[in-house]
């Protein structure tokens, strides 16, 4: 699947785009157009769905799904009401069978790290969380209203991505969230996550 028409884009769903090869995704991707500033308000459901290596997939389904931040559910956006394009949002986990907010981040339309397009962009790196810390971007793109394709980037190269799907919104943003480590501004988040099960030990004992 290399050719995208506008008709059979917007027939994708998630499983079948887990189908399509990484190549293919990002194909997908830059043939889609951003998601409007305005229509992200809301949580968001989440599925990874693209990764360059079985490593990359490994490492980063680790990181969201296995260690002591929680198990990723998805992210939450609201627009501001007093900037332009401006706007903020909270990632959601399931942590002890509850959902609890953290790693916060900042909203824009700004220029794709991948193709220099106008997208809307996520971006960490004013909170003092784990996602800052990495200076992690994160993309989106509109496959369908209520259906989009991200990219997810970290650290100093950004490329090659992850991507993921975003699915909703499914509940209002919630304005009034208790941040379970803390505001993420003052101060680093209270809980820092461990290597336990960490899928590459090789690499923490080539670090030491």
């Amino acid at each position: 699947m290399t050719d995208y028409e506008e008709s059979s884009i917007k027939d994708l769903t998630v499983e079948m785009i887990k189908e399509l090869s990484f190549q293919e995704i990002m194909d997908l991707f830059k043939s889609l157009t951003s998601a409007d500033f305005e229509e992200m308000d809301g949580e968001y459901d989440s599925a990874m769905v693209g990764f360059i290596s079985e490593k990359s997939e490994k490492g980063s389904n680790w990181w969201l799904y296995d260690t002591e931040r929680g198990y990723w559910m998805g992210k939450a956006f609201t627009p501001s009401k007093k900037l332009e394009l401006k706007g903020q949002g909270y990632n959601r986990w399931k942590i002890d069978g509850k959902e609890e907010h953290h790693m916060r981040f900042l909203t824009d339309i700004n220029e794709s790290l991948i193709d220099e397009k106008p997208t809307f962009r996520l971006k960490y790196a004013s909170f003092k969380n784990d996602g800052g810390i990495v200076d992690m971007t994160d993309e989106v793109r509109r496959i369908r209203k209520g259906l989009y394709l991200c990219a997810g980037m970290a650290g100093d190269e950004k490329l090659p991505p992850d991507f993921f799907c975003l699915c909703g919104p499914v509940n209002e943003y919630q304005h009034h969230s208790e941040w379970i480590y803390g505001d993420e501004v003052d101060k680093f988040s209270k809980k820092r996550a461990s290597y336990k099960n960490y899928p590459f030990p090789e690499d923490l004992q080539q670090n030491e």
